[in-house]
């Protein structure tokens, strides 16, 4: 995923239906993690709050006080905790919100239940409880709109059917099925803007987090040729010294030779041309990403050579003399080549080696200027 396409996906508001592949499970990852810290701060309040409602059954429904109380502490509290907490990263989307939606399911079940034997004008008042629960699950859940209206559709098969079956008087069932098919509608259609607000505002955050690692990255880069700069070079030191192995890890110090009097001569947008062109080759050169190219400075370059032995390093760095010098890049004689010398040093991978290392790769590019340029050093024979 990049930032353009998230941007272009919020332009085209497509938080209102499904992402692409990568970006849905990136999303479904997330919703994952809010939904268990979501279900973590709801679970305890959700038990202490349905059993309080005991209180209810004792004053409406005396009769069947005890069965309540039985339902409520061995069947359905054990459900919801059980449903709660059951979540597991390899279930999909919707088998995670059907198991969440268990816990209120089992109270709707068991206010109906308890209502079916019942009779009386207490009876009647008792059933509407349930359309507390349809509310509470459509909303506080945050289960996704599909799974919701599959969970709204099961408690308004409960619900239903409990009446019909107690036979409620007709008053009660039409006011009954019109209150909760009401609240279904409206708790739905939250549900629905919640789902969309939540889409948006992850691919919002995702966006921020994307701007953030491009900002990141441009002051990395070197702006004149692409590379990455110091600043990069600090980081990957850390990550490959952090690592444990026991491998070499080896730095190529790259000078270009005579630019000062190439870039006097031929002028700097030529200059700036050479150096895009060495910059090339030396990306090129490079074997995989964990290799790093870095402009040191000026016409300095390095290259970062994680698990690469002196010898490896010395091949690579003749390949790169090699492929600088063919390039042909005149001075400004016409006749004198552009050529690169090279200093080579390995070691050990070791905590704070960065300098040393740098320091000694300098040292050879040093000799190299010293024994006549357009060379590598130590040198390969």
């Amino acid at each position: 995923m990049d930032l353009v396409e998230v941007e272009q996906l919020i332009s085209g508001r497509a938080y209102r239906g499904p992402f692409p592949p990568e970006i849905e499970a990136a999303y479904d990852a997330y919703r994952l993690r809010y939904r268990r810290r979501l279900i973590q701060a709801l679970i305890v309040p959700s038990l202490v709050c349905y059993n309080v409602f005991l209180v209810v059954d004792y004053v409406l429904l005396p009769a069947t006080f005890w069965l309540s109380v039985a339902i409520h502490l061995l069947f359905v509290s054990p459900i919801i905790v059980v449903s709660s907490l059951g979540l597991r990263d390899r279930w999909s989307l919707r088998k995670r919100d059907l198991c969440v939606a268990l816990g209120p399911l089992a109270i709707c079940a068991q206010i109906m239940v308890i209502y079916t034997l019942n009779t009386g004008s207490a009876a009647q008042h008792y059933q509407y409880l349930a359309i507390l629960v349809l509310m509470y699950m459509n909303l506080l859940f945050r289960i996704e709109y599909d799974q919701a209206i599959i969970a709204s559709a099961v408690a308004l098969l409960i619900y239903v059917s409990a009446l019909l079956i107690a036979r409620a008087p007709v008053p009660v069932l039409v006011v009954g099925i019109m209150a909760v098919a009401a609240t279904a509608y409206l708790s739905l259609s939250c549900n629905l803007q919640m789902q969309r607000d939540a889409r948006h505002g992850f691919l919002r955050r995702l966006q921020e987090q994307l701007r953030f690692e491009s900002a990141q990255t441009a002051a990395e880069r070197d702006a004149l040729t692409g590379l990455y700069n110091r600043r990069r070079l600090d980081t990957a030191f850390a990550r490959i010294c952090n690592a444990e192995t026991d491998e070499f890890a080896a730095i190529l110090m790259i000078d270009v030779d005579h630019f000062k009097r190439f870039n006097d001569e031929n002028g700097h947008l030529t200059g700036d041309q050479c150096l895009r062109r060495v910059a090339r080759v030396l990306l090129d050169a490079v074997r995989s990403k964990d290799d790093l190219v870095i402009r040191f400075g000026g016409e300095e370059f390095l290259i970062l050579l994680p698990a690469t032995s002196l010898a490896e390093a010395l091949m690579i760095a003749e390949r790169i003399r090699c492929e600088v010098e063919q390039l042909t890049i005149l001075h400004a004689d016409g006749a004198t080549r552009v050529t690169v010398s090279i200093g080579a040093m390995a070691s050990r991978l070791r905590p704070g080696m960065q300098d040393s290392l740098i320091a000694d790769a300098d040292r050879a590019l040093y000799e190299a200027k010293q024994a006549g340029r357009n060379r590598v050093w130590p040198s390969l024979s």
